[in-house]
C-alpha cells in the first residue's frame, strides 16, 4: 500500500524536476553547438593537408602556390563539410628554393550558436597548419 505524499514534498518533487528539466535542456544545448566546432576543425585540417600535398608536386613554385590554394578551397566548400557560417581563411608559402619547405595554414572561425541563451563569448580564430617539403628529385625537374 502507497502512502500518499504530503503537499509540501509534492510542491518540492515537481520544482526539483523543473529545474533537473531545464538543465538538461541548457546541457543539450551545450553539447549541439560543439559540433559545428568539431565540423570546422576537420574540415580546416582537411584543406590544410590537401593544400600541403599539393604544394610539394610541383617544381614551379607560384604554379604549386596556386593549386595548392585552389584545392584547399575546394575541399573547403565540398557538400560533405557541412560548416554552413564558418569563415575560412587559406594561406600559402610556396618554398623559396629547391627541396625548402613550404606551408599551408587554414583559419577559421565559428559563429558561436545559442549565445544568447549560454551567454558565451565570441571564440575567434584557430588555425590548422601543414609544412610541406618538395623532394629535391621533384624540384628539379
Amino acid at each position: 500500500m502507497k502512502l500518499p505524499l504530503p503537499e509540501s514534498q509534492r510542491g518540492q518533487a515537481l520544482a526539483e524536476t523543473a529545474l533537473f528539466s531545464t538543465l538538461v535542456i541548457i546541457m543539450a544545448f551545450g553539447l549541439l553547438s560543439w559540433i559545428p566546432f568539431h565540423r570546422a576543425r576537420t574540415a580546416a585540417t582537411s584543406a590544410a593537408y590537401a593544400c600541403a600535398q599539393f604544394l610539394s608536386q610541383s617544381p614551379n613554385p607560384d604554379r604549386a602556390a596556386w593549386n595548392a590554394y585552389t584545392i584547399a578551397q575546394q575541399t573547403l566548400d565540398a557538400d560533405w563539410s557541412a560548416t554552413l557560417g564558418v569563415s575560412y581563411r587559406v594561406q600559402v608559402a610556396p618554398p623559396n628554393g629547391t627541396g625548402e619547405p613550404g606551408r599551408c595554414a587554414v583559419s577559421y572561425s565559428v559563429p558561436v550558436f545559442f549565445n544568447g541563451l549560454l551567454g558565451l563569448s565570441n571564440p575567434g580564430w584557430s588555425s590548422e597548419w601543414f609544412v610541406s617539403r618538395s623532394e629535391t628529385w621533384k624540384a628539379k625537374w
